[in-house]
This record gives C-alpha cells, sequence and structure tokens, in this order.
C-alpha cells in the first residue's frame, strides 16, 4: 500500500503511505498549516492509526 489518504478526524491532514523497505513502512501525516507526524515500521495499520492520533491531538490552527 501506497500513496496519499485523507480521513474526515483530521481535516487539513493528508497522509503518504511508502515502503521504505521490503515489509517496513514509513506513513507522515501533513498538515495544511506546516505541521507533520511520522512514524516507521512493519505494522502498517497501527502506524497511520498512530499519525491519525497524533494529529488529532494537534492544534488546527497551528499556533499551539
Amino acid at each position: 500500500m501506497s500513496g496519499k489518504q485523507t480521513f474526515p478526524e483530521t481535516p487539513g491532514w493528508v497522509f503518504e503511505v511508502e515502503e521504505v523497505s521490503a515489509g517496513v513502512y514509513r506513513v507522515r501525516g501533513l498538515q495544511e498549516g506546516g505541521r507533520s507526524v511520522e512514524s516507521t515500521g512493519t505494522d502498517l495499520q497501527s502506524l497511520l492509526d498512530e499519525c491519525r492520533r497524533y494529529a488529532q491531538r494537534m492544534p488546527s490552527d497551528g499556533n499551539g
């Protein structure tokens, strides 16, 4: 699985999934305001869930 994804619970965020090595994934979340979250490991769904949780905790205005 690779490419970009968005989710309704994280408006303004785009999550990029990349397989960086055989069975090793990097998930990077990028917010329109310039913030980012990133996680790397072997369990793609856990990485995506973790980045989504981090993104939900960040203030949406970019000032926090």
